[in-house]
């Protein structure tokens, strides 16, 4: 089936099932939180106003190699500050798209931060730490995030319900819930014992257990691959209740994974990772597998399968957060009903807008930039 054919289906079944459904979808997001701030690396400076940016990664590797033994100045010039964690930014693709969100995290305590007030629009706001700092250094070819972190390893399961309020309210939020998405594995220091008691508890829910559970590592590189695989062996269990579970990796976390599981990382084209993603499923007991490199993605499961490329963007205003856009497109397609193959149009859909745009796009605009993105009239771009 031609791409063209698979946006355009896509497209129709996103609106057919919005204009179907009498409630809105639920989401519960979290846990992490993050103020990012985007920088530009200068190159040279002409005066105090005047500069240019150091425009690749390799560039800036090479600055920073040059000056081994020798040392350096690198200046940061700040861009924008804004919501950022892998969850704040998923939670926001989802509630812009049309979700209810239940945001619990780490917002800033006992006080939330103010950058992250916007959840409050999408539904109930919890926060149970303070956020960690990224300073995400944006080039042509990508971005180096700078973190600090060390807040987060306050999330534990007993601070969780601790500042929750209590189990109870746990309950109340997943009770009408569709979707739990849990992301920022690598960051979140006490992660796999929180997932793991999270697993039991939603287990003993009976017929009130969300039905889709959404995890992401988030650059599990700095992690061990036993930490990996414990990870991997506690998420496969959300699959053993009523809920069917899916984890989301770019290509480089896909890479990773492969090789804390000892496996073979195939080729990079739609059939190699596809092949991927059926062997990370295999090996890992979790049923559904979406790889998503920057110029395309894939998806296999029980639901069916599906490959894409697109819609690149030459010039992105903003490629901090991109992923996450995905991950909230393709979720909110899945809970809408639709299978794997036109959800990851409708996640690259919602990325592709929000590189462009530097938001997230109503589910409206996705249907109109499907459109735009068939009659390949997205560049230059001029909005929806």
């Amino acid at each position: 089936m031609k791409h063209t054919d698979v946006i355009k289906q896509a497209s129709e079944a996103l609106s057919q099932a919005l204009a179907s459904r009498q409630d809105p979808p639920v989401a519960f997001a979290g846990l992490d939180g993050f103020i990012d701030e985007i920088v530009q690396v200068v190159d040279k400076r002409t005066d105090f106003e005047t500069y240019t940016a150091i425009p690749t990664i390799s560039d800036y590797a090479a600055r920073l190699a040059g000056a081994a033994g020798k040392s350096t100045n690198i200046e940061f010039v700040l861009q924008q500050v804004k919501m950022g964690g892998n969850g704040p930014l998923m939670g926001d693709a989802l509630g812009r798209l049309g979700s209810r969100v239940h945001y619990v995290g780490a917002l800033g305590y006992p006080v939330m931060h103010p950058v992250f007030e916007p959840l409050g629009d999408y539904g109930e706001v919890v926060s149970i730490t303070n956020p960690g700092v990224t300073i995400a250094a944006e080039f042509e070819d990508g971005k180096i995030m700078h973190g600090r972190l060390e807040s987060l390893a306050e999330i534990t399961w007993d601070n969780l319900i601790d500042r929750m309020g209590g189990i109870e309210v746990m309950n109340r939020m997943l009770a009408a819930t569709d979707l739990v998405a849990m992301v920022n594995w690598t960051m979140i220091p006490h992660m796999t014992d929180v997932l793991r008691e999270f697993s039991s508890h939603a287990s003993g829910l009976g017929e009130a257990e969300p039905k889709l559970y959404f995890f992401d590592l988030c650059d599990p590189a700095k992690r061990t691959h036993q930490d990996i695989r414990d990870a991997l062996e506690v998420i496969s269990g959300f699959s053993r209740g009523a809920g069917q579970t899916i984890l989301g990796l770019n290509e480089k976390e896909s890479l990773e994974v492969c090789d804390a599981l000892e496996l073979p990382h195939g080729d990079h084209d739609h059939a190699g990772l596809l092949d991927r993603a059926k062997r990370l499923c295999d090996q890992t007991g979790i049923p559904e597998i979406v790889i998503h490199p920057t110029h395309s993605a894939v998806a296999f499961g029980p639901a069916g399968e599906g490959a894409i490329d697109g819609p690149l963007c030459k010039s992105p205003r903003l490629t901090t957060g991109a992923g996450d856009h995905f991950n909230g497109g393709y979720c909110f397609a899945r809970v809408l009903g639709l299978p794997p193959q036109q959800a990851i149009a409708i996640g690259k859909a919602v990325s592709g807008f929000y590189v462009r745009e530097c938001r997230g796009p109503s589910a409206e605009e996705v249907v109109r930039f499907c459109a735009k993105w068939i009659a390949e009239d997205l560049d230059p771009w001029v909005g929806v």
